[in-house]
């Protein structure tokens, strides 16, 4: 029996439990107006393996590992215990094979169902979270019905066998559970609604605190509230291990519910118990609610709402509703409804990530406001400490590389987002070039503090202490409204109002944090959000580049050291780059007056923050990347502590290594520059940029280590001079930069070439550098002087280069550098022809063969082969590689890799997993265990849901979208599909939420075809026919402002 199906926009699983081990989630969205939960499942037991509100130190069921979620969930998770006939079996027990299970995965819920012929009973559980409530809940609905022919009696204890208190510390409960239960309380069962919390704060401080807010459990059965049993004593009696439930085997839910449950001092349980006589063909449903609240009074007022007919209905149809609105704008139609799902799903995953923005008007302008996103943590990315903020407009944390990456596309969907996104993260380019890793969630702040008790008054009638207080600092939309709603204040304004009202009055802040280095690829996303920003407003770059003067330059409070400071000799008599970083800068903290966890920009020595325009910005970021090239001038040194894209290449930087993609990259950027220079624009830079960019020009560059040690020196006295605050800047026309770029473009030419020499005609990705001679620095006693890092500090006087075995990365970004097509299709097949190409499989992989490599290159050697980062299919990488295909116009090569390279294309009994989620890497055929061959592992939140939607806007719109002819906007679409994605000569795809249809008569390819005509329409206005392969002026314009429902494409 096939064990994978795609049905109905759900994918299904049989036997789910007895296949491939996975971990995914629900999609933690609550909708705009909704308190958020995340969730996590599994596919064993009952699936749901962990959630909770916030942080993993907000779980309500415990997290674990996906390793050990596998284990436990059938333990500690959810349980269905059913008596017939005086026997108590258990549903869903993976110790019974003999009953038919199967799993369904749809976009906002997932639902297992065992039908168990034995028991003539058939059970389903769905789970999904509750949407648009000032509470936090997930949704478990249990139908059990009866097959029988026979009316039966039938008793359940259906339920979870453990729920924490809100207030438990994650780490905190790992490491001393037994005596956090001294704190643990169940109340308010009189209310049948169990409240769960801790008596009071568990510190060991003087001051202990008492908080009214908790988790709770409450169940309807047939809509009937029941109370629920939390004493697991009446569950489970003697047997701790939770294997049978003992006490519900030996006694009637009458006798149960008769007991006194003890609910203080134990990890409580959560049961719904029912009796009842059922009929054939019967169903008893069993709708329960497990969340979080403020307080037990708001959960009690709720009861009455939540008890009328058809409430859990309607938000199982609301949830889904949610994320379908926000998918809408990928719609996609064509012959291969699994590519058309899969691309929807790749969105969906792609916004967890980078977030969705929202546009909130007000008297002046309109802030863009992102919702949802968060850091991608989960079972299987146990590393990563995720946050979804528990508010209405909620948001997250994320890291400058995920967060930019994913939203390159956004202003294609969104363009009345504009500049946003280029203004964030160019703005987040320090004046030495680097970046923060974490992005926070925006916040507000009143320009005048004054006005805050007013404006309350304004909206509630009095001024209200809390809130006013609220908005005199910095908040967000959620905050406010949240708090308005927990203290049920009245108001005549609506939210979007108020907002709009409020927000008028405020300024938006960007929020960011160090974090824990200096990673030498992150600034390479900037620019395809500059470029992507260009496809849709080609007659506004100029504008975007040079009169917006807001720009600003973020300022760790961390700085990297000197050479001098942290070059070293190991233990082993070895050169190294250790302790990189001055962590805390000190100095500079108080030169600045910093806040050491807060946000802070690069201000003058008078005071006030430095701004310019993103064309400086952008000239400061080339610049300083251009003094970083290495000793023999070929990569981007790796000298901040942290490597490149490939995080497990986590030694490289003290072995002196450099990044060849980077230089691809800074030569992208490089000509980015030069092709935008406006002679009649002006820029306005740091003066000690201005004179590190004068002396670096004058080297003589025909000895590489006399030319890196002249420049690097000059770029240490710059480091130095912008710890403090800047003296000034100068205004001056942009073209003075002009033979600064062109002496830099032409640098980089050279650079690509010698690395292309140095890897035999495939760019190598890494280098590192060998010192082959150096001498120790000595005191005037001859005394080795040790640096901070403990290690003596030494003087290099020459290098030795070498690069490592090929990665897929540097070609990946050489074809979007390179536009010679015959030099791109012949790089293609040289990759195809080295180790980076596994053979078994048909898939790329990220590198090749490094077992002969030491430990020191990064834990990507300690790592098994075929496995994370190490010579597995990383997925974001190889579709990275396979978007340069597609940009360099290879159609045909792109759909043959294709076939076995893009998931919803693979076998799902091989890849172990639903064919419509991402993973993050697939086990290549290397691996050490050939039963992993071809599994996806680690779900979803990946670079390569960014990468995809990139593919599917080329392969639905072709190059060139907007752009200028003749100086006039102009606009093409055109698809890059095989012919047989025409359905019935025909795809139909979104364009700016509008509708599109393609016309395909002549069976060809969509690469082979042109536009001939395009027929507008307008709801209310007659049809605008337009022939030619191009829309221009107003009609382009109108297009991009959603003027038009549907337009309808003639290719041939």
């Amino acid at each position: 029996m096939e064990k994978y199906k795609f049905n109905q926009k759900a994918f299904e699983i049989y036997d789910y439990d007895k296949v491939k081990t996975f971990s995914s989630f629900l999609p933690g969205l609550a909708g705009k107006k909704g308190i958020p939960l995340w969730a996590f499942y599994v596919n064993r037991g009952q699936v749901i393996s962990s959630f909770g509100l916030r942080d993993k130190n907000g779980s309500i069921m415990e997290f674990y590992p996906a390793n050990l979620a596998y284990m436990y969930v059938s333990t500690i998770g959810f349980r269905t215990f059913v008596k017939l006939d005086g026997k108590t079996f258990e549903i869903f027990d993976a110790l019974n094979e003999t009953p038919k299970r199967v799993m369904r995965i749809t976009q906002s819920a997932v639902s297992i169902e065992e039908t168990n012929l034995e028991l003539q009973i058939r059970v389903k559980v769905t789970y999904f979270g509750l949407p648009n409530e000032d509470f936090a809940a997930m949704t478990r609905r249990v139908e059990i019905t009866s097959l029988s022919e026979n009316k039966r009696k039938i008793e359940v204890m259906d339920g979870i066998t453990q729920i924490l208190p809100s207030g438990v510390d994650y780490g905190g409960y790992k490491a001393i559970s037994n005596l956090l239960r001294s704190w643990m309380n169940v109340e308010n069962l009189e209310n049948q609604v169990a409240f769960f919390k801790l008596r009071s704060s568990t510190g060991d401080e003087a001051e202990t605190k008492v908080s009214k807010d908790g988790n709770f459990y409450l169940s309807f059965v047939d809509h009937q509230l029941t109370t629920p049993i939390t004493d697991w004593d009446l569950v489970f009696d003697y047997d701790t291990l939770f294997k049978a439930p003992r006490y519900f085997e030996r006694h009637s839910i009458e006798e149960i519910n008769s007991q006194p449950q003890i609910t203080e001092n134990k990890v409580a349980c959560g049961f719904t118990p029912l009796s009842k006589e059922i009929n054939p063909n019967q169903t008893i449903q069993i709708d329960t609610l497990i969340g979080y609240t403020i307080d037990v009074e708001t959960i009690n007022r709720k009861v009455d709402y939540l008890s009328k007919p058809g409430y859990f209905d309607s938000k199982e149809i609301e949830a889904a509703k949610v994320i379908d609105v926000l998918l809408e704008d990928v719609t996609t139609k064509t012959s291969v409804p699994l590519f058309d799902e899969y691309i929807r799903q790749n969105y969906l995953d792609n916004l967890l990530r980078g977030g969705y923005p929202m546009t909130i008007p007000t008297k002046d302008k309109s802030f863009v406001y992102y919702l949802y996103s968060r850091k991608h943590g989960d079972l299987e990315r146990d590393y990563n400490f995720f946050t979804i903020a528990p508010e209405f407009y909620s948001q997250g944390n994320g890291n400058f590389r995920d967060v930019c990456q994913n939203r390159r596309n956004d202003v294609l969907f969104h363009p009345e987002i504009g500049e946003t996104n280029l203004f964030l993260f160019a703005s987040l380019i320090q004046a030495d070039g680097y970046n923060p890793l974490g992005i926070n969630g925006s916040t507000f702040e009143l320009k005048d503090k004054t006005v805050a008790g007013s404006l309350i008054k304004k909206y509630y009638g009095t001024e209200q202490p809390d809130l006013v207080s609220h908005i005199q600092g910095k908040f967000t939309p959620g905050s406010i409204i949240n708090l308005a709603y927990h203290k049920h204040l009245d108001t005549a304004f609506s939210d979007d109002e108020l907002l709009s009202d409020l927000l008028g009055h405020a300024t938006q802040n960007i929020e960011a944090s160090f974090g824990e280095g200096f990673w030498s690829d992150h600034w390479t996303y900037i620019l395809d959000l500059a470029e992507n920003y260009e496809h849709i407003f080609p007659d506004k770059m100029n504008s975007v580049l040079y009169d917006n003067m807001d720009y600003m330059y973020y300022n760790s409070p961390v700085s990297v050291y000197p050479r001098s400071e942290k070059t070293v000799v190991d233990g082993k008599g070895f050169v190294r780059q250790y302790g990189a970083l001055r962590h805390p800068d000190k100095e500079k903290i108080a030169a600045f007056n910093m806040k050491e966890h807060g946000t802070n920009w690069l201000t003058f020595e008078t005071g006030p923050v430095v701004k310019t325009n993103l064309f400086s910005k952008l000239f400061v970021l080339a610049y300083n990347k251009f003094t970083l090239l290495d000793p023999y001038g070929i990569g981007i040194e790796m000298e901040g502590n942290k490597p490149g894209w490939n995080d497990a290449m986590n030694g490289l930087p003290g072995l002196f290594g450099s990044g060849v993609s980077e230089t691809l990259e800074l030569l992208r950027l490089v000509r980015y520059l030069i092709k935008h220079i406006d002679q009649d624009k002006m820029i306005e830079l740091p003066v000690a940029l201005l004179n590190l960019v004068d002396q670096t020009q004058d080297v003589d560059s025909s000895d590489d280590f006399i030319y890196w040690n002249e420049i690097r020196t000059y770029t240490e006295a710059y480091r130095e001079i912008i710890r403090k605050p800047i003296a000034k800047t100068r205004f001056m026309p942009a073209n003075e930069l002009k033979n600064a770029l062109s002496s830099m473009e032409s640098k980089l030419e050279l650079a690509v070439q010698k690395a292309i020499q140095l890897g035999n005609g495939i760019v190598p990705t890494y280098l590192i550098y060998e010192a082959t001679d150096f001498s120790k620095v000595i005191d005037s006693t001859g005394k080795e002087i040790l640096s901070h890092y403990g290690m003596p500090k030494a003087k290099v006087h020459a290098f030795k280069v070498k690069a490592l075995p090929y990665f897929l990365e540097a070609p990946a970004r050489y074809l979007k550098v390179e536009k010679n097509p015959t030099i791109t299709k012949a790089l293609i097949e040289k990759v195809k022809k080295t180790d980076l190409y596994d053979e078994v499989l048909g898939m790329y992989k990220t590198s090749s063969d490094l077992e002969h490599w030491g430990y020191d290159i990064g834990r990507i050697r300690a790592f098994t082969k075929g496995w994370l980062e190490r010579e597995s299919n990383f997925l974001h990488m190889t579709y990275k590689y396979l978007l340069g295909i597609l940009k360099s116009h290879h159609y045909e090569e792109f759909f043959i890799e294709a076939k076995t390279n893009l998931v919803y294309e693979l076998n799902p009994e091989v890849y172990g997993r639903s064919t419509l989620e991402n993973s993050s890497f697939i086990a290549t055929s290397n691996n050490p265990n050939p039963h992993l061959y071809g599994q996806g592992f680690v779900s979803r939140l990946s670079g390569s849901t960014a990468e995809m939607i990139s593919i599917w806007s080329l392969l639905m719109y072709g190059h060139d979208m907007y752009h200028l002819h003749n100086g006039v906007l102009s606009l093409k679409l055109k698809p890059l599909l095989p012919k047989e994605y025409f359905n019935h000569q025909k795809i139909e795809t979104t364009f700016h939420q509008i509708k599109i249809v393609y016309m395909n008569h002549s069976g060809k390819d969509g690469w082979l075809l042109e536009p001939t005509s395009y027929l507008l329409k307008k709801n209310g206005s007659d049809d605008v026919l337009v022939k030619g392969n191009i829309i221009e002026g107003k009609l382009a314009e109108d297009i991009r402002n959603h003027q038009y429902q549907e337009i309808v494409i003639t290719l041939e």
